[in-house]
């Protein structure tokens, strides 16, 4: 199945003043490292961003560079200061790889920072390890480029190395990128932490990654008996008491989960992570006593608006919505969590259908993290409510006010515009925002979907080729075009490698699992495709999965498990196009 775009979490604005960005971007470029100097600086930091290095003369000389390189350079310089940073980018990056000078490396990394290329950061974070290898900076990029593309015996050769350097949180995190895999990768990583406790016996961040890479492979007595190991040297190590309830809760051990934390709240009794576990477990059985737990927690920290923000959500799973109010009211009156406060507001007043109330609510919310949510909401309720033209307006206004941001509106507007089934403007919009951002990768996969609609397949095609000429690895662009092609073409094979590399990539997605069972379907391979088909549905039980399912079962014979999948999807699900299509061209009647 083709995959939708995810608006709520795709963008981050930065400050959200309108054209502010533009100086801060040339600040950042004009004090960010132009000579090796940034060596030392960088190897004094070890935060995930790049940091920003001193001004201080660098204590050994700065080589020349050839005449095509300066200019470059030069280029990129002037393309910073006038807000050009694709540019500056684009300079920066290629003469890091020419040069390999810690400097230019270090400039290509500010700017990739600043401009969120995760594809550029990875790559430059591989090379400036490379060229500094005892860089503590360039070790803590080059273990996130290489956990990203799951890499991990280079990862934990990086991870290693900081550990040596009396940071082992890189041991701790390694596991989480493995969570999405499958055991393979898991086995494989086990290996190198059980080899890493004979150079580093009993360490406490080692054994913590080992512990939730045995949890993840459901070993659970393994787990809890190597993160034992860390109780016993550190009885109030406050982490391993939350490993050990979270593994035991996993394994459907509930009380023993919450004995494990009553026995840490022995120990560390004012701990807020112990008692705020122990309430996100309580609520699972007894959500008045976590609704009395999280008061208590609140009342001991007055000033953790998090822990307000927690008990409102719990008095709203209550069914309780008035005292959810009243701590949002307050966190607004002062000053607090504003936006936070504002988006719940909105969200409890359009459950409520109070759509004037949301819209008030939503167009009160500033923060990075929620923006752009609000801003689809309020769009949405627009469109709802006929007024389609003036959520276009809205969103136009948001383009002029924030014009480094304007791939992210361009995409609200087109998706508002497929849902409302307005395609030939959705391309129309589409078209005007590539030209303005031709190589966005977002923009150009909305396209495709826009043009799939239409039903133009060669359009569909060439603009998510264009994706994978720009990330050949992109996962939804390579199952986009598989399942484009076993839906519309007799392209079969070439659809069936699509596919599987998007699974290689992303093993455990159901969207491509059903795209592989539908492409297998098409082949004729009817038992393969079931299973895949059944794994998909299990994990996503989507209308168009359960048609999928439901016309493979039909074609093999199974027509009363396929009507029952059909019936329950569209109890569920009763306005599903693509469901009611698949009913009507196999003619049946449920």
């Amino acid at each position: 199945m083709l995959d939708k775009p995810l608006l709520s979490g795709q963008f981050t604005l930065a400050k959200l003043k309108p054209r502010a960005l533009l100086s801060v971007a040339a600040l950042l470029i004009m004090t960010a490292c132009a000579s090796p100097e940034v060596t030392k600086n960088a190897q004094a930091k070890t935060k995930n961003t790049p940091a920003e290095p001193s001004s201080s003369s660098p204590d050994f000389p700065v080589r020349p560079f050839p005449e095509d390189t300066f200019y470059d350079l030069l280029v990129a310089e002037v393309a910073g200061t006038r807000g050009n940073l694709d540019l500056a980018l684009e300079n920066y990056h290629r003469q890091a790889f020419i040069t390999r000078d810690p400097g230019v490396i270090a400039r290509a990394v500010s700017t990739a920072s600043y401009q969120k290329n995760n594809d550029a950061l990875q790559e430059l974070g591989v090379l400036w390890a490379e060229v500094e290898p005892e860089s503590l900076q360039a070790r803590n990029m080059a273990f996130y480029a290489q956990a990203q593309r799951g890499n991990f015996d280079l990862a934990f050769e990086h991870a290693e190395f900081l550990l040596r350097q009396n940071n082992g949180k890189y041991m701790v995190l390694l596991p989480s990128y493995t969570a999405e895999l499958d055991e393979a990768h898991r086995l494989r990583l086990l290996k190198h932490y059980v080899a890493g406790e004979q150079n580093h016996p009993n360490n406490r961040d080692l054994l913590l990654g080992k512990t939730l890479l045995l949890a993840q492979l459901d070993r659970i007595d393994d787990a809890l008996n190597t993160v034992q190991q860390i109780l016993n040297n550190h009885p109030d190590d406050q982490p391993a008491r939350l490993v050990v309830s979270q593994i035991l809760h996993k394994a459907g051990r509930y009380e023993a989960s919450i004995e494990a934390l009553k026995q840490g709240l022995k120990r560390s009794p004012q701990s807020q992570q112990l008692q705020l576990q122990l309430v996100r477990f309580v609520a699972e059985k007894d959500l008045p006593l976590a609704v009395e737990k999280m008061t208590a927690l609140a009342e001991q920290a007055p000033a953790n608006y998090k822990f307000k923000l927690a008990l409102a959500l719990l008095h709203r799973e209550n069914h309780d919505p008035e005292p959810a109010k009243e701590i949002y009211r307050k966190l607004i009156d002062n000053g607090h969590s504003t936006s936070q406060a504002h988006y719940q507001l909105a969200v409890m007043a359009e459950q409520n259908q109070q759509f004037d109330e949301a819209l008030k609510h939503y167009h009160s919310v500033s923060s990075n993290d929620l923006f752009l949510q609000a801003t689809v909401r309020i769009s949405q309720i627009l469109a709802n409510r006929d007024q389609l033209n003036d959520a276009r307006l809205y969103l136009h206004k948001l383009r002029l006010d924030y014009p480094n941001h304007t791939s992210a509106f361009y995409q609200i507007e087109s998706q508002l515009l497929i849902e409302q089934q307005v395609h030939q403007s959705a391309q129309a919009l589409l078209d005007e925002g590539l030209a303005e951002h031709p190589d966005n990768i977002e923009l150009l996969y909305s396209r495709s979907l826009v043009h799939e609609k239409l039903g133009n397949l060669a359009a569909t095609e060439r603009d998510l080729r264009a994706i994978l000429e720009r990330d050949t690895n992109n996962a939804s662009a390579l199952n986009a075009l598989g399942y484009t092609l076993a839906n519309r073409t007799d392209r079969y094979d070439e659809a069936l490698e699509l596919i599987q590399r998007a699974l290689a990539i992303k093993p455990n997605d159901p969207a491509i699992r059903d795209s592989l069972g539908w492409v297998l379907y098409k082949r004729g391979e009817y038992d393969e495709a079931l299973g895949h088909l059944r794994a998909a549905m299990n994990t996503m039980p989507d209308p168009e999965v359960a048609a999928h399912l439901g016309e493979v079962l039909w074609a093999t014979g199974e027509e009363e498990e396929a009507r029952s999948i059909w019936q329950d999807a569209i109890n569920n699900h009763p306005g599903s196009e693509f469901l009611l299509n698949t009913l009507k061209r196999l003619n049946v009647q449920l």
